[in-house]
Formats: C-alpha cells, structure tokens, sequence
C-alpha cells in the first residue's frame, strides 16, 4: 500500500503573501454598527426599488411567501432574537440591502400593506390579524423594536457586497421547525427526542444526507413518531386538532407532552423502550427498514410514518408481533404500499390516517 505524500511545507515567503492578501481585502470591508426601530425601516422603503432603502438588482427575485413573512412578524412581536440587517450606504447616501431584504419586506407587508398573519405557531390566536387589529399599544410597540444593522462603508465595492450575500445566505438559514420547536419547548420530551434522534440504532436506520442531518430531520421524525402514536386514539377523537398542516399540530403535542413528562416521571422511560421496540420490530421485519430501495440515502417522512406508528400500534395490539420480512415484502405489494403512501397531498388528514393504518395492516393479520 502506498504511503500518503506528507503535507508540503508552506514557505514564509507564501505566509507572508497569504497574511498581504488578507490584509488588503479585509480593508475592503469597513463597518459601522446601528440600531433602528421598525417604524424607520418601513417609512424609508415604500418599494422595492426607488426609496431611500432598495434591493439590489441580484436579490429582487427572491420572496417569501405569506406564511413565511407572518412568521417573522410574530418573532418580532413575541421578542424572538432577530439576526443582524446588512446595508451599504451609497455614495448619493442611499441604503442598499445587502442582507435583510425579506425581513424588510415582510414589515413592510404587515405595517402598510394589509398582510394578514397565518400559519402561526407560537401565538396562533393572531392568526387572520392585521396592523389594524393590534391594538394601539402593541402597535406602538411594534413600531419601537429595534433591529441592529451593519453599515457597510463606501468603498466597499459591488464584488465585495454580492459575495457577502451569498456567503451569509449560504450559512444563515432561517431556523426549521426542529430547531424551533427544540428552542422554544425546552423540557424532558424534547430532551428524549434529540437523546433517541443521535441513538447508533436509529441513525443506523435512518440513512440521511449530511444537509438533512444538520437540519436535523432525525428529530423530526421521532417528533412525528410520538405525535401520531399518542394521538392517534383519544378521548377526543384520532389526532385532536390536526388541520392537515402538522406544523401547530407538532408543537402543541410536544408542549403538552412536555408537561405531562415533568408531572410523571415514568412517562419518559416508557417513550424510549416503545421507540426501541418499534425499531427492533422493524429491523426484524421489514426488509428495507424505512427506506424505499437498498441504496437509499433518505428516509421519506410519509414512509416512516406509515412503518413507525403503524409498527407501534401493532406492538400496542399484540406486544408478540413479529411477521417474517418476506410475508412483509407480499403485503407491501399486495397493497400497493409504494404507490400510496407517497408524499403527494400527504398533510391531508385522511392520507395521514390511511398511511397508518395500512403500516400496522402489514403485522396484525385480521
């Protein structure tokens, strides 16, 4: 086996070049920090493009939809960390938007624009307000957050201010719905989910991509797994409040798991040895696990759902279920599974209930 070539040595000469080129571009980008309220970002930015604020040219086709600008609205009215704006003063003293431009429009949307909130989750009751319906301290209120801002200088040049868009966009996402839930509902549940989501055996069954992983989709699954098991039969009906968007539905189980978990101490340790069992029985029955094909490198959330809870619910209904996975395999195409558990119109209720069923069908032979 051949030896691997050691590292080259960097010459002082190339040290010194490489520290010359930092420095030079570095003086390229000279900053000054400041604080504004919302009302002052809004009254400078009527539109897009020909008021004291403006969207570059290289941004103006990008736009979040409504339900992404209410969500950055109820942030700011909940007092969520808002990130830093990024702007450049031009040389006639107009601002360029060099990072912000979404945030900047979704104010813009809800103060003078009518936006109606929708799709909120941490204070769904706003949901269908506009400005006009807060009342008028809150408005006020509103209109005196303030956002930090990085003002870039002069001399800092077209390249220079596209790069850094780029750049911040690429690493700056908005948080997802893991990341929010994880943040905000802090508790004995969450901790369990995220415990159970880094498990060996569960990222051994749950082949994902580096960029699924760091958006943490494994917790999203065990959230879903949870959610849909404990809710699915109760005294107020199959999934409570479930309104084929899974998003509220996901957060208020999970607040309310939380608390059920702080006040009973069991509860916990019955959670992860039913997860446990549900893997265990999985492994041993089914020949794929829950991917789709041998080489698969995602796991569908419609397919999990349908193999996890509808797996529990068998173990639930006979705690010695265990069907050999070429039987499994039989049903599975019997059934049609792959052609209906698919993500197409997934959130809607009856497919949500349908997939379930038929994942716990493929153990309990009745």
């Amino acid at each position: 086996m051949a030896k691997a070539k050691k590292n080259k040595s960097i010459s002082e000469e190339a040290k010194l070049a490489a520290e010359q080129a930092v420095i030079a571009i570095s003086r390229q980008v000279k900053f000054n920090v400041a604080e504004y309220p919302v009302s002052m970002y809004v009254s400078r930015f009527k539109d897009d493009v020909s008021d004291r604020y403006f969207v570059p040219e290289y941004q103006r086709n990008l736009a979040w939809n409504d339900e992404q600008k209410s969500q950055f609205v109820e942030s700011l009215l909940v007092g969520l960390p808002i990130p830093f704006m990024f702007f450049y003063q031009t040389p006639e003293g107009r601002m360029e938007i060099v990072d912000g431009s979404q945030r900047m429009r979704a104010m813009r949307s809800f103060l003078k624009e009518g936006l109606r909130l929708s799709d909120l989750v941490l204070v769904p009751e706003l949901n269908g307000f506009s400005f006009s319906d807060l009342p008028s301290d809150r408005q006020n209120k509103l209109e005196d957050i303030t956002i930090r801002t990085i003002l870039l200088d002069t001399d800092t040049d077209p390249a220079t201010r596209a790069e850094m868009f780029a750049r911040i966009n690429r690493t700056g996402t908005m948080a997802n719905e893991a990341e929010i839930r994880r943040g905000s509902l802090p508790g004995p549940v969450t901790s369990l989910i995220q415990e159970l989501a880094e498990s060996a055996q569960f990222v051994e069954a749950t082949p994902l991509t580096e960029k699924a992983v760091a958006q943490r989709e494994r917790e999203e699954l065990v959230t879903r797994f949870f959610a849909y098991l404990n809710r699915n039969d109760t005294p107020d009906g199959r999934f409570p409040g479930y309104r084929d968007r899974p998003k509220k539905f996901l957060y208020d189980y999970l607040k309310e798991a939380n608390t059920a978990a702080t006040a009973d101490p069991t509860i916990v340790p019955a959670m992860r040895e039913e997860f446990v069992r549900m893997l265990n029985l999985v492994s041993a029955s089914f020949p794929l696990g829950f991917r789709k094909t041998k080489t698969a490198n995602t796991v569908p959330r419609v397919r999990f759902e349908a193999i996890a809870v509808g797996s529990a619910l068998a173990l639930r209904q006979d705690p010695d279920v265990v069907v050999a996975p070429e039987v499994v395999a039989d049903r599975m195409v019997a059934a049609n599974f792959d052609k209906i558990v698919v993500s197409d119109g997934a959130n809607v209720r009856s497919k949500l209930e349908g997939r379930i069923d038929l994942g716990r069908s493929l153990l309990i032979d009745e």
